[in-house]
């Protein structure tokens, strides 16, 4: 891995900033029970730093004798903490005043500010968990929705990890076949276990294709996507973003021009995590807020994953048409034409361009209800390539779907390239196991490292 472990000792704030009844700090290194008894008297007398482990109440002591807060620590020793180094957790209350004070005390005693995700970067490398599961902490820090939730707490309990050990100790069993060739060049190998290596290693494959599939899955669970609402003016698409979030939020005026700049809010529909834009109606207009709100709706529609495009089933014209062909021609989006107002006209006439070029007509009611379902079936249909999110192992981060399409490209020359002396075959299967270590950590460049865990917060 060549990745330096620091041995110095590492404070930050854990809570969220802001006011709360309790403010945790850590405390992780080699001299983090004797740094923090230091600052630390217990109310029964205990000196911390001859303790193994346990919890303890008491008071933290400014140099002068002054008391600042009276505290709860928690000691934990190596291995058997988070990090696997001694961890002191100091639970004061959830003054930031208080918390900085102590920190600053801490600093005092030569502690210094962890790095962003510097606890858990330890907890990496001293082999508390892997790579997987240490990504899978900020997934689950940052996840959006329950189901996105859910598997980052599968990820981060290992189920990932062992599907990447399995494809790895089948490929050091073949590999260690054919080193023995390289070896014992004299020696006759039968053919039937050189089959048998090409048929463990298209199962592999196979193996493989599958869960590269779920990347697209995985990446929209743990971002989430953005869906604009978009069409001409008083189509009822700040009524159906209302209808959707269930609440109030956007203004609704049967006066054009009403939304005047989008407005967006996140919500799960079916498990995935939607940045929902309601647009200004599109539409050839002079006044300049209107105009500039606008280009504003033009932007949100391209940079969405999927469009929602809105007609008004009373009133579906030759603008709409005009304005439909202009998003299907000038953005590479998806596209989900939603005909809306049901409740006022139960059987629109849509014209035949929408029917050549929509796979899928949604009728809703945003007044009443009705077919915002449907719409949710559809979208999220949509997003997740018609199938549904039961998969316990998903591929959520680039740089993972990456490393297991280099390993399955090494492992497929093994296959096609039937004249590839046994040299070449150990060297293309040591390329696989190569790849497939950096998605658990131990073939990983400290250049990965940094980039992966700067992502996190201070304090984790």
């Amino acid at each position: 891995m060549g990745y330096t472990l620091r041995d110095d000792t590492i404070t930050a704030i854990c809570t969220p900033p802001g006011v709360g009844a309790v403010g945790v700090i850590r405390v992780s290194g080699p001299d983090a029970v004797d740094v923090v008894s230091h600052i630390f008297r217990s109310q029964s007398g205990q000196d911390i730093s001859k303790k193994k482990r346990g919890m303890y109440y008491g008071n933290i002591v400014e140099r002068d004798g002054n008391i600042l807060d009276d505290v709860i620590v928690l000691v934990m020793k190596s291995p058997h903490s988070y990090t696997g180094e001694d961890v002191v957790e100091i639970h004061a209350h959830g003054n930031t005043l208080i918390l900085r004070s102590i920190i600053e005390l801490l600093l005092k005693e030569g502690v210094r500010i962890a790095g962003p995700g510097e606890f858990t970067k330890r907890a990496f490398l001293n082999g508390k968990i892997d790579l997987t599961q240490a990504e899978a902490v900020l997934d689950q820090i940052m996840a959006k929705t329950r189901k996105s939730l859910e598997l980052s707490r599968e990820i981060r309990e290992g189920h990932l990890s062992k599907k990447i050990y399995e494809y790895s100790e089948h490929i050091k069993t073949i590999l260690a076949w054919v080193e023995a060739v390289i070896d014992f060049p004299e020696e006759e190998i039968p053919d039937q276990l050189w089959q048998q290596s090409l048929t463990q290693l298209r199962e592999i494959l196979a193996n493989m294709e599958q869960l590269l599939a779920t990347s697209e899955r995985g990446k929209i669970l743990r971002e989430g996507v953005i869906v604009s609402i978009a069409g001409k003016p008083n189509v009822g698409k700040s009524s159906l973003f209302n209808a959707l979030l269930q609440e109030n939020r956007a203004i609704v005026s049967p006066y054009p021009g009403t939304t005047r700049d989008h407005i967006e809010e996140y919500i799960s529909l079916g498990g995935v995590p939607v940045r929902l834009i309601d647009t200004a109606g599109l539409r050839e207009v002079s006044e300049p807020v209107e105009k500039e709100g606008i280009e504003r709706a033009w932007k949100a529609v391209e940079n969405a994953y999927i469009i929602l495009f809105v007609v008004d089933a009373t009133d579906i014209n030759s603008k709409d048409i005009q304005l439909y062909q202009s998003v299907k021609e000038n953005i590479n989006k998806a596209v989900l034409l939603i005909v809306n107002k049901i409740d006022l006209n139960a059987t629109p006439d849509i014209p035949p361009l929408f029917l050549e070029n929509t796979k899928t007509i949604v009728y809703t009611s945003a007044k009443t209800g009705f077919g915002l379902d449907n719409l949710e079936k559809e979208l999220v249909a949509n997003l997740l390539g018609g199938q549904e999110i039961s998969e316990d192992v998903v591929l959520t981060h680039e740089h993972q779907k990456d490393s297991l399409q280099r390993a399955y490209k090494y492992i497929e020359n093994c296959i096609r390239q039937k004249e590839l002396s046994p040299e070449l075959i150990a060297f293309e299967l040591r390329e696989a196991l190569h790849a497939l270590g950096e998605i658990t950590g131990e073939t990983a460049t400290e250049e990965l490292l940094d980039i992966i865990f700067s992502s996190f917060c201070i304090g984790k």
